[in-house]
């Protein structure tokens, strides 16, 4: 009797697992379909509302690119700053080390600089206003020389 119950509870697990695996692909396609009709589901709703989606995306990078256009510029300006300051330092040491240069040049060839040269225009100044002095004050010690004599 045991090899005959064997025999009939044989064709039992197959059906078993026959239905079983009938309803697990009903399932999976159940699942599957759903699946299905979520997307189109977000497709349609997407269609509806896209419009105004993209219309509030459009804003929302509107007033961003203003802020940071706002700031982007205000910080060009700062970065402008800071370069010329340092081209301003870097010229100015750049004139200086062409002018210490060329004084050296000037004077090795025996040429005066230009502090040589005021030195000996406020030199030439105050001789010509003592010459001046002298001659002015020379005719009135003629004139007494004169009538003394």
């Amino acid at each position: 009797m045991s090899d005959r119950k064997q025999d009939d509870d044989a064709p039992k697990e197959d059906k078993l697992k026959s239905i079983r695996l009938s309803s697990g692909s009903l399932d999976l396609r159940k699942y599957t379909h759903q699946i299905w009709l979520a997307g189109l589901g977000a497709f349609a709703k997407a269609e509806e509302e896209g419009g105004k989606f993209f219309d509030a995306l459009v804003d929302t990078g509107r007033d961003l690119e203003t802020k940071t256009r706002d700031k982007s510029e205000s910080r060009v300006e700062e970065i402008k700053e800071r370069v010329r300051h340092r081209t301003g330092e870097t010229m100015d040491k750049m004139e200086k080390a062409f002018d210490e240069r060329l004084n050296k040049a000037l004077s090795r060839l025996g040429i005066p600089n230009k502090r040589e040269v005021e030195a000996l225009q406020r030199r030439v100044q105050e001789l010509t206003a003592a010459l001046d002095e002298m001659s002015r004050s020379e005719p009135a010690d003629k004139k007494r020389g004169k009538d003394q004599g």
